[in-house]
């Protein structure tokens, strides 16, 4: 913990996010959608495309329709609780970029090129 106020460090929400970012990839390689949905909060948010979905449940299902399309994932990359979760589809390339909080995914964003 932080010295100044009592708050987290990187390193402390980075370890914290680990276990959550792990379940994430291993669901999203799995395609398993229950397991997806279990690492999303209620509240997340998802934002791709030009929209803005909001509900665990739809940005769940947003994150199993990209992984349904995706043929490997590599590890997340971190700073803190948030993270890169890349993924490649033959010659296509991605990110779904998360922020995770209190041992959840509450906010995603998906980008492609």
């Amino acid at each position: 913990m932080s010295a100044a106020g009592g708050h987290p460090s990187d390193a402390d929400r980075e370890a914290a996010a680990l276990p959550v970012l792990e379940a994430a990839i291993a669901a999203a390689r799995d395609r398993d959608a229950a397991a997806l949905l279990a690492v999303y909060d209620d509240d997340a948010v998802w934002l791709a495309d030009g929209e803005t979905v909001r509900g665990g449940a739809a940005a769940a299902e947003r994150h199993l329709a990209v992984a349904t399309a995706a043929d490997g994932w590599a590890d997340a990359q971190q700073h803190g609780a948030r993270a890169a979760l890349r993924w490649s589809a033959g010659d296509a390339r991605g990110a779904i970029i998360v922020e995770v909080r209190r041992g959840r995914i509450i906010f995603a964003a998906a980008a492609s090129g």
